[in-house]
């Protein structure tokens, strides 16, 4: 039944009134002895003393105990305020020495909350229950209502860029024509160039001694031959060659 009434949202003067219709024999004459005691002695007839009352009389002690220990262990965690205070009213009507003490309740309720919650409501200082459970509703709306409009703009600003990767293109057939077209430049370019000269012929093998001309197949240049130029190959003057150099006991032409 009690499950019935928060769904509906029955306040607790409709609640009593249909809870009281619903005994029948025994149950109704324990109520008419109960609520005749508690009139004559000025406490206040109210749901909660009605399920405080019915339950001492028809309800078992370790039921009493169950119900204490889950309202012991109750916390907020992930439910909303809302949630969270539903659920005392149903615990605390099998918890008569708890539902008549207004700053126990208040200070249950304020320990269950979650920790940035409890901060913020306990600094308003609230002195009962009803006024803790309502700043507590108040402060966790506008909370949400704050961070509901900070994260699409968060999420703006902070979103990160992907870059994709361009696939391998091999070069264009004129990029590689244009690379033919540099020839090669320095002192190796010469020196090989050098080397590979008309003017000289090799004979297989590398260095100076490997040098043949091609005028007298002596070892040099054929541009540094005397004999083309008309001189002694021995002295160097002109005017006769080596085999009649008078050096050498040969006589000149001249």
């Amino acid at each position: 039944m009690e499950e019935l009434f928060d769904a509906v949202e029955y306040s607790q003067e409709r609640r009593l009134k249909l809870a009281v219709l619903q005994l029948r024999e025994n149950a109704q004459r324990w109520w008419k002895g109960t609520s005749r005691v508690m009139r004559e002695s000025g406490t206040l007839i109210s749901w909660e003393s009605f399920c405080a009352a019915f339950q001492q009389e028809y309800t078992r002690e370790s039921y009493y105990n169950n119900h204490e220990r889950v309202f012991d262990t109750l916390n907020q965690e992930n439910l909303r305020v809302a949630e969270y205070s539903r659920q005392f009213p149903s615990l605390l009507s099998y918890l008569p020495h708890v539902s008549n003490q207004e700053r126990t309740k208040r200070n249950k309720f304020l320990r269950g909350l979650r920790p940035e919650l409890f901060r913020m409501v306990l600094a308003g200082s609230p002195a009962t229950y009803a006024e803790a459970m309502d700043r507590a509703v108040d402060i966790e709306e506008s909370v949400l209502e704050a961070q509901n409009q900070v994260q699409p703009t968060a999420g703006c600003v902070f979103q990160p860029v992907l870059e994709v990767a361009k696939p391998f293109q091999p070069p264009h057939p004129s990029q590689q024509s244009n690379r033919q077209k540099f020839k090669p430049r320095g002192k190796l370019f010469k020196r090989r160039s050098n080397s590979s000269s008309p003017d000289s012929v090799s004979s297989g093998g590398s260095g100076f001694g490997s040098v043949m001309c091609g005028q007298c197949e002596g070892r040099h240049m054929t541009s540094q031959c005397r004999g083309v130029r008309g001189l002694c190959h021995q002295c160097g003057p002109p005017g006769y060659f080596a085999r009649v150099c008078p050096l050498m006991g040969g006589q000149s032409l001249s």
